[in-house]
């Protein structure tokens, strides 16, 4: 793990179409289905509904469902440990990944948009308000440091190295090993699917905290999706990163696809266990047959959004 400054429990009702009502601090968005769920069955119950279903996964699907989960329940704690292995597995898969597809669809429109002012800034100017969207991504991807940094061209290189995706099977394979399947202390009291470190005052801390590391904690996010993208965010700026970031150049050069079995051994720095981190990744990938995930696409249409009473 390293420093950064980075599902599950619908109502029966949802099986004949009726939604249920949103608590006032969640805001829903146009193009999003809100449901309560009260247990994990429920959250089954959702899923299947979508054609997302446990042999759909396995199989692997063109198209996956746009489902995400405002927080991890404190109830999923007791009840996975009464699951079998391969339930728990499953409805903790199929949450995690869809919203790692999201995640990743974000950073592609920031890809996507970045390469074609890049590309016309060299041909020409191009408009204040692109220019400044422009500095601001260099910004928050730490290829300049303050917000007033000239973005030089000299740096466009690094910036189309860094706003990338990350391989959804690598982003779902690191999620389970370090939230332990959504079941770990800080995955239900903060959200925090990879055991990001933090040193501000919201972290939360060890039970056994190292005094050589400092004042340390985790990482905690309002969202699981929030969590995916930081831990997105932490790959593609954090220096220990930088071998990673420059395998996926070359095969973005190399006109091959993203693979998260090729790229999971430029990650051996993200745990103290090194290769044999990198092997349980790769494992967990090749087990859990996670590698279609790297092709899927999600599907078109609304959002189901998915919130766990308690």
């Amino acid at each position: 793990m390293v420093q950064i400054v980075g599902i599950f429990t619908l109502l029966l009702l949802f099986m004949t179409g009726c939604e249920t009502q949103k608590p006032a601090h969640i805001t829903v968005m146009p193009q999003e289905r809100y449901h309560t769920v009260r247990t994990y069955r429920e959250t089954m119950q959702i899923l299947d509904s979508l054609g997302y279903t446990d042999e759909a996964f396995k199989k692997g699907m063109r198209k996956v469902p746009r489902v995400v989960i405002t927080r991890i329940s404190r109830r999923w704690g007791h009840e996975a440990d009464a699951l079998p292995v391969g339930l728990k597995k499953s409805i903790f898969l199929r949450l995690l990944a869809s919203e790692a597809l999201m995640a990743n669809e974000e950073v592609a429109n920031e890809r996507r948009r970045m390469l074609d002012i890049v590309k016309r800034v060299k041909v020409g100017p191009i408009s204040r308000r692109e220019a400044e969207w422009l500095r601001q991504l260099a910004l928050k991807y730490k290829v300049i440091k303050h917000s007033n940094d000239l973005l030089m061209p000299s740096m466009f290189q690094t910036l189309k190295r860094r706003v990338d995706i990350v391989p959804a099977s690598l982003i779902v394979a690191q999620g389970a090993i370090e939230s332990g399947w959504g079941t770990s202390r800080f995955a239900i009291e903060g959200n925090a699917l990879f055991g990001q470190w933090s040193f501000s005052d919201t972290a939360l801390k060890p039970k056994e905290q190292r005094q050589e590391l400092g004042n340390y904690g985790l990482a905690t996010f309002k969202t699981p999706l929030d969590s995916i993208r930081a831990y997105i965010l932490n790959i593609n700026t954090h220096p220990a990163y930088r071998l990673f970031r420059l395998m996926r150049e070359e095969l973005r050069n190399g006109g091959f696809a993203l693979s998260g079995i090729m790229l999971a051994p430029a990650l051996e720095h993200y745990s103290e266990r090194k290769g044999a981190y990198v092997e349980d990744l790769i494992g967990l990938i090749r087990a859990n047959r996670l590698g279609w995930l790297d092709r899927a696409k999600l599907s078109d249409g609304e959002t189901v959004v998915i919130h766990p009473d308690a």
